[in-house]
């Protein structure tokens, strides 16, 4: 609780009295300031109790605008002694006192000023003592809620100890626990506020104050990665009682929800590493079966998506593609793969248009990111939806688009659904065979740069900056495929086969299949 004018008053060996502005005894008292000057509100910054004699003011009649100034400036009371240039308080004084309901105490002549501050600063002191007491104590609670309850029983706890509410949400601001239970709905009115401070970083927090109530707002997180936010009211404003339980409600629900995600990392990987074979078609049916039942999918309805981006942002966008996944309560797993300078992100998860319209989301908001969304199938065609999702992202990386579902490719359909992979491998042998030969040991470079060139509609300086060559090297390069394919790369349907080709040949397989590093 904080010091007020009451308090104050009620030292008895200060020998104060009320004269005026009763009804202000409930202000705070923040610190002491003794001042003779007619004007001290410079100097001044709210919650003093000032401390003076009115020397300096002659004329009674500006006592009322010297009282009104010093309540304007959020003085929390005054202290006027008598006795030596004014023999009681002046009744001008005490008149624009109970006006501005600002507390007057009568200070006796023989009443020592520095008596008054000590009192005040015991005060204070002890006031402070209390606080930190009683927070220890909070913290002490919230300790025993986080091992017996969690992140449930700590939120519970802090709202129980600010004797307010509190809500736990994700990134994405969605609640994840909020008590009492329908304190969650306060979020969407704060949501601005929400935004404003992830924006600003792990370590931002901000305040939103009302005459009800102060609400504050956390970051939650650890090693730099934002894990959440904490939202707390509070009634009336903020205290250091409360400031000090927040901070460590944040703490321990940071530790948590750093300790659940490092569990999360760990099954991450595991999934990952069984998601690749399973994408290779190196598991059996009834044992797959059993893995995707066990990731909350239903075995007979399943989409695999692909993520195309540069190798530099394969991990990166890895990481997000799993935040959003638990975020979102998406089931599933994901993998990162690498191939040169390309990386791909593939997503095994429902069939349902929620799941895509999120995955798509994430995309749309990186222009460097192709998304491929596979067909819907039953686990036993996984294989089948991995090579639609990965050659509709090829095609969107080409056509720039952000998202790409297979369902809309009707030509790529009808040459995947009507031939069957001896076919197709028979397609790709005929027209890529002889550049693969060559380019075999020489990490495919000529196949990289048609597939690039192909990508950008032959344009020279956009697939010279790609691949980081000079445009005369390109040059060579294209007429050496030339010689190798026996094709003419000018003609549109030359190159329309071998864009096929391209497709057919490498786009489920890539070459470096080892999941990347899982750093969230």
């Amino acid at each position: 609780m904080a010091v007020t004018v009451a308090q104050v008053l009620a030292l008895p060996e200060l020998r104060l009295r009320m004269v005026a502005g009763g009804t202000g005894v409930g202000n705070e008292v923040r610190w002491v300031h003794v001042s003779e000057t007619v004007d001290p509100t410079p100097w001044l910054r709210g919650g003093e109790l000032l401390l003076t004699t009115g020397m300096r003011i002659t004329d009674p009649a500006e006592f009322g605008p010297y009282l009104h100034r010093l309540a304007d400036a959020g003085l929390a009371g005054l202290g006027f002694g008598v006795g030596l240039d004014h023999p009681d308080v002046p009744e001008p004084l005490r008149a624009a006192a109970e006006e501005r309901g600002l507390p007057v105490l009568e200070i006796p002549v023989d009443a020592p000023y520095v008596a008054i501050s000590e009192g005040v600063s015991n005060l204070l002191a002890a006031e402070r003592y209390d606080t930190i007491a009683r927070a220890f104590d909070a913290q002490q609670t919230l300790t025993a809620a986080a091992l017996e309850s969690g992140r449930g029983g700590i939120v519970t706890a802090i709202s129980r100890a600010v004797d307010g509410w509190a809500v736990l949400t994700d990134t994405a601001a969605t609640v994840v626990r909020a008590w009492p239970p329908e304190a969650g709905e306060r979020l969407p009115a704060l949501l601005p506020d929400l935004m404003r401070t992830r924006e600003r970083g792990i370590r931002a927090s901000s305040a939103v104050v009302t005459p009800r109530e102060s609400i504050a707002i956390h970051t939650l997180g650890a090693r730099g990665r934002m894990r959440g936010f904490l939202v707390a009211g509070v009634p009336g404003r903020a205290s250091d009682y409360s400031r000090m339980v927040l901070a460590g409600g944040v703490a321990l629900l940071s530790l948590e929800m750093e300790r659940s995600q490092a569990a999360s990392r760990q099954l991450r990987r595991l999934r990952a590493d069984t998601l690749l074979q399973l994408l290779r078609g190196a598991i059996a049916p009834a044992v797959a079966h059993q893995h995707v039942t066990g990731w909350d999918l239903d075995p007979t309805a399943l989409r695999v998506a692909t993520y195309l981006c540069d190798a530099s942002r394969g991990e990166p966008l890895g990481d997000r593609v799993n935040e959003l996944m638990s975020e979102a309560n998406l089931p599933g797993a994901a993998v990162v793969q690498t191939t040169g300078r390309q990386a791909r992100v593939t997503v095994l998860t429902d069939g349902s248009d929620r799941t895509a319209r999120a995955l798509a989301r994430l995309a749309s908001v990186r222009p460097t990111v192709a998304l491929g969304l596979g067909d819907v199938v039953p686990v036993e065609r996984v294989t089948h939806s991995h090579r639609a999702a990965s050659h509709a992202a090829e095609v969107g990386q080409a056509e720039r688009r952000a998202v790409t579902r297979f369902d809309d490719l009707e030509a790529l359909q009808m040459l995947f659904h009507a031939q069957s992979p001896q076919a197709l491998a028979g397609f790709v042998r005929r027209v890529l065979g002889p550049l693969q030969q060559h380019d075999g040991g020489r990490d495919g470079t000529l196949l990289g740069t048609l597939r690039a060139f192909l990508a950008h509609n032959g344009h020279w300086n956009e697939t010279a900056a790609e691949l980081g060559i000079h445009r005369h090297t390109l040059r060579a390069r294209i007429e050496r495929i030339e010689r190798i394919t026996g094709r003419d790369l000018a003609s549109a349907y030359e190159r329309m086969e071998l864009w096929l080709a391209l497709l057919a040949d490498g786009a489920a397989d890539p070459d470096d299949t080892r999941p990347a590093p899982d750093r969230t």
